[in-house]
C-alpha cells in the first residue's frame, strides 16, 4: 500500500532525487502555445516539436504551465533568443516600410567595417567629420541599400571629385568648402558625383538617389538623426538647403516631389537665417536666389504658380533691384503668375503625352495679356543688353548671360504662342508666327555647340523642346519653302538641312553620353527626339537650290504683329569664332 501511494506521488509530483533530507524537484511541465489556446493535450515528439504543430505547419513555441516548475535556464535562454529575433525581424520590416530604419534599430557598423584594411590608413583620418555624416546616413537608410556604397574608398573618391565635376552655379559661382559636412549635403554630393561620374560609378547612383530621397524625408520625421540640429544650427541649415538645391537641379521634371523639397528649403531658410548677416556668415542671399531659381524653373516646366515670393520677408535676404538674378527672377515670377491656370499646354507635356498637346485656337488673348507678354519680352531684351556689355564680364560670364537669355526667351515664346491660339506643332503655322521661334532655335543651336557648362535638367529640357519644334519645321521639307513669304525665313529654311539637322543630331549624341539613373530624364528626351527625327524629310542640295532660287515667290511685306522681341537682340551672339 505504501509502495503504491509512493508511486502515485512520484507520478504526480515527480521522482524523488537524493536522500530524505533533500527537497523534491518537480519535472518541468510545458505545453506549446497553440495547444494551450485550444486547451488540448500537447504531445511532444522526439524532435522537440509537438505533434499538433507539426501537422498544422505552425511554429511550435513552448511556455511553462502555471503548475510547472521553473524551466532550466538553458531552455529559457533559447526561447528568449528566438522570441527576440522574431520581434526584431518584424520591427526591421516595419521600420523599412516607414522609412525610419536606424532610429530604434540596432547599431550599424561604421563605413570602415566594410573596408577591410581601410581602418588604419591615414588618408581617411583627415575626413573624420565626413565619416560621421556617412554613418548617420547609413543608420537612417533602409536595410535594402547595399553596403558597397558605404565603402570608404568609394565615398572618398566621390566626395573629392565633386569639385572637379561640379560646374559653377550661376547663383553661387564661388565654390563652397565644408570641413564638417552635414548628412543631407553629403547624400546630395554623393548622388551628384555618382550620377555625373563614369559609367562604373553611375551604376550605383540609383542607391545614392534612394539615400538622398530618404534623407530629405527624414527632415519631416521628428527625432530622426537627419533632422536633429547640432549646436551650430545656422551651418546645419545652410548645408541642408544647399543639398536640396543640388538635388533639385538633377531631379527637376523627374521627381514629382521636387516642389515639396523647394517648400522645405524655403522654410529652413526662414527659420535659421540669421537676423544680421556679415562677412563671417554664409552666403544666405545667394542661397535664397538658388531656391528661387529652382522654384521658377520648376514652375516654367509645368506652367504653375511659383511658391517662393520674389521679395523675401527677411531684411537680410533682400538685395538691390539692379541685381542680375533679381531682375531675371522678378520678370519670370510676374509672367508665370499671370498665365498660370489658363489650361495652356506646358513644356513638359510635350515629353509626357502620347499625343501632341491640344491648343485652344479660340483662346481669349486679352489686351492685358498682350501687355504683360510684351513687357516681359522687352525687359528680357534690356536685361541682355545691360549684363552682356559689362566690361567686368569674362567670356564665361558672357556665355552664361546669353544662355539665360535664350532659354528664358523660349519660356516666353512657349507661353505666348498657345495663349494667342497658335499651335506650334501644326503644319498650318504661318512663317510670321514661327519667325521668332526659328531665330531663337538658330541662336540656341549655336550657343549649345560652344557652351560646355550646360548640364542641369532644366537646360536639357528647354534645348530639347526647342529641337522638337525645329525638327517639326524640318519635316515640311522643301515644299513648304515655296509658300514662304518672308525673305529672311526663306534663308533660314534654305540652310536648315545643312546646319540645323546636324546640330540636332549632335545634341542627341550629347544626351546619349550623359550618365544617370536608368531610366532617366535623358532616356525620355532621347526617345521623344528620335521619334520626331524619324519623320524628318531630308532633300538633296539640288532640290534645296531649285526651291530656294528658281521661281521664287513674291516677297510680301513682313507682318510684325507677332514679334515681341527686339530683332537685334540675337546679333550679340554672332561672334566670328562661332562658326555656324
Amino acid at each position: 500500500m505504501a509502495t503504491s501511494q509512493r508511486s502515485n506521488a512520484e507520478t504526480r509530483y515527480g521522482q524523488i532525487s537524493g536522500g530524505a533530507d533533500q527537497p523534491l524537484q518537480q519535472k518541468p511541465r510545458k505545453a506549446c502555445i497553440n495547444c494551450r489556446r485550444q486547451k488540448m493535450k500537447c504531445i511532444i515528439e522526439p524532435n522537440g516539436v509537438c505533434r499538433r504543430c507539426r501537422r498544422s505547419s505552425l511554429p511550435c513555441i513552448f511556455v511553462p504551465r502555471a503548475n510547472a516548475a521553473t524551466l532550466p535556464h538553458s531552455i529559457i535562454g533559447l526561447q528568449e533568443d528566438d522570441f527576440k529575433k522574431d520581434v526584431l525581424r518584424r520591427l526591421d520590416f516595419i521600420e523599412d516600410r516607414l522609412g525610419i530604419s536606424g532610429v530604434l534599430g540596432p547599431c550599424v557598423e561604421s563605413p570602415a567595417a566594410h573596408g577591410g584594411s581601410e581602418d588604419g590608413e591615414e588618408e581617411f583620418s583627415s575626413l573624420s567629420a565626413l565619416w560621421d555624416a556617412v554613418l548617420v546616413l547609413q543608420r537612417s537608410s533602409p536595410s535594402s541599400i547595399p553596403t558597397v556604397i558605404w565603402h570608404k574608398r568609394t565615398v572618398k573618391d566621390l566626395w573629392l571629385s565633386f569639385h572637379n565635376r561640379m560646374p559653377g552655379l550661376h547663383f553661387m559661382p564661388r565654390k563652397q568648402t565644408f570641413s564638417s559636412p552635414q548628412p543631407l549635403l553629403v547624400a546630395s554630393i554623393l548622388f551628384f558625383s555618382s550620377v555625373r561620374g563614369p559609367p562604373d560609378v553611375a551604376e550605383i547612383a540609383t542607391h545614392y538617389f534612394d539615400v538622398l530621397c530618404n534623407a530629405i524625408a527624414q527632415l519631416c520625421i521628428p527625432t530622426s538623426e537627419v533632422s536633429q540640429t547640432p549646436e551650430d544650427t545656422e551651418e546645419w541649415a545652410f548645408q541642408t538647403v544647399l543639398g536640396i538645391v543640388l538635388a533639385g537641379l538633377l531631379t527637376e521634371a523627374v521627381v514629382r516631389e521636387t516642389g515639396v523639397w523647394i517648400s522645405i528649403a524655403y522654410r529652413l531658410i526662414l527659420e535659421h537665417c540669421p537676423a544680421h548677416i556679415d562677412d563671417t556668415s554664409r552666403e544666405w542671399r545667394k542661397l535664397f536666389s538658388g531656391v528661387q531659381i529652382i522654384d521658377l524653373e520648376h514652375a516654367s516646366l509645368h506652367l504653375s504658380c511659383p511658391v517662393i515670393p520674389i521679395e523675401s520677408p527677411l531684411l537680410g535676404l533682400q538685395t538691390s533691384h539692379r541685381d542680375q538674378l533679381y531682375r531675371l527672377s522678378r520678370m519670370m515670377h510676374t509672367g508665370l503668375t499671370h498665365f498660370t491656370g489658363r489650361g495652356l499646354p506646358t513644356i513638359w507635356s510635350c515629353f509626357t503625352s502620347q499625343t501632341q498637346p491640344t491648343i485652344n485656337l479660340h483662346s481669349n488673348f486679352t489686351p492685358v495679356d498682350a501687355a504683360v507678354i510684351r513687357d516681359w519680352a522687352r525687359q528680357l531684351d534690356e536685361w541682355l543688353v545691360e549684363f552682356s556689355q559689362s566690361s567686368d564680364n569674362s567670356e564665361q560670364d558672357v556665355k552664361l548671360v546669353f544662355r539665360q537669355y535664350v532659354l528664358h526667351r523660349l519660356v516666353v515664346l512657349s507661353i505666348y504662342h498657345p495663349a494667342r491660339g497658335c499651335d506650334l506643332w501644326s503644319n498650318s503655322i504661318t512663317p510670321q508666327e514661327q519667325h521668332e521661334l526659328l531665330l531663337s532655335a538658330r541662336a540656341t543651336l549655336k550657343l549649345h555647340s560652344h557652351d560646355s557648362t550646360i548640364w542641369s535638367n532644366w537646360d536639357q529640357i528647354m534645348i530639347t523642346w526647342l529641337h522638337l519644334s525645329l525638327s517639326k519645321e524640318l519635316k515640311a521639307g522643301p515644299a513648304k519653302q515655296m509658300v514662304n513669304s518672308m525673305q529672311l525665313h526663306c534663308e533660314i529654311l534654305r540652310t536648315n538641312n545643312d546646319v540645323d539637322l546636324p546640330n540636332i543630331r549632335i545634341h542627341l549624341q550629347m544626351l546619349k553620353q550623359i550618365t544617370g539613373l536608368k531610366p532617366n530624364l535623358c532616356d525620355k528626351l532621347i526617345t521623344r527626339l528620335e521619334a520626331s527625327l524619324a519623320t524628318v524629310h531630308t532633300p538633296t542640295s539640288v532640290d534645296l537650290q531649285q526651291n530656294a532660287y528658281e521661281d521664287p515667290p513674291a516677297i510680301a511685306p513682313m507682318d510684325q504683329s507677332w514679334q515681341i522681341f527686339d530683332q537685334s537682340s540675337l546679333q550679340h551672339m554672332m561672334y566670328s569664332d562661332w562658326t555656324v
